[in-house]
C-alpha cells in the first residue's frame, strides 16, 4: 500500500495550532492597513481586500474558532485559500501567526478529539502531533461553507 504525502501550512490562533492543505494556499499576506468592512455580513467577516485587482473576502479565524480577539498582533497574516482553483472562489483567513510548512504522511492524521465544538468548525480532517504540539487540520471545503453562509 502506497503512503500518501501531504503538505500542510500551519498557523496559530492564540495558543492553538491549526493547519490547512498547503496546495490550496494562494498567498500569505501581511495584514493590510485597511480591510474594507462590508455591512450585513456575519460577525466573523472582517471585510474585503483588493489583491491584484481581485476582491477577496476575509474571515477572522479567531471569531470562527470562538476565541477572544485581542489587539492586532504585529505578526497577524491573511492566508488566501483557493479551494477549487477558481479565481473567484478565493477567500482570506486572518490568523495570529503563520508558522511553517509541514510535510507528513496522510496516515499521521488521527481523528480529532475536541471537547465540545471548536467554534463554528464541526469537523477537522484530523490531528497530528508535530514537534510535540497537536496540529488540527482544517477541512478547507467545510471552512469555505461556513464563510460563504
Amino acid at each position: 500500500m502506497e503512503t500518501q504525502n501531504i503538505t500542510l501550512l500551519s498557523f496559530k490562533i492564540q495558543d492553538d495550532l491549526f493547519a490547512v492543505d498547503a496546495l490550496q494556499v494562494d498567498h500569505i499576506l501581511e495584514l493590510p492597513p485597511i480591510i474594507t468592512a462590508v455591512p450585513n455580513t456575519p460577525h466573523y467577516m472582517k471585510g474585503i481586500i483588493n489583491l491584484h485587482g481581485n476582491i477577496i473576502p476575509v474571515a477572522d479565524m479567531r471569531l470562527i474558532m470562538d476565541k477572544e480577539v485581542q489587539d492586532k498582533r504585529s505578526d497577524a497574516s491573511i492566508i488566501v485559500l483557493n479551494p477549487s482553483n477558481i479565481q473567484d472562489a478565493r477567500i482570506g483567513i486572518l490568523v495570529d501567526v503563520v508558522e511553517e510548512v509541514i510535510e507528513t504522511k496522510k496516515e499521521a492524521l488521527k481523528e480529532t478529539i475536541t471537547e465540545g465544538k471548536k467554534g463554528l468548525i464541526e469537523h477537522f480532517e484530523g490531528t497530528l502531533v508535530f514537534n510535540e504540539d497537536f496540529v488540527h487540520v482544517i477541512n478547507i471545503a467545510h471552512l469555505c461553507e461556513i464563510i460563504e453562509k
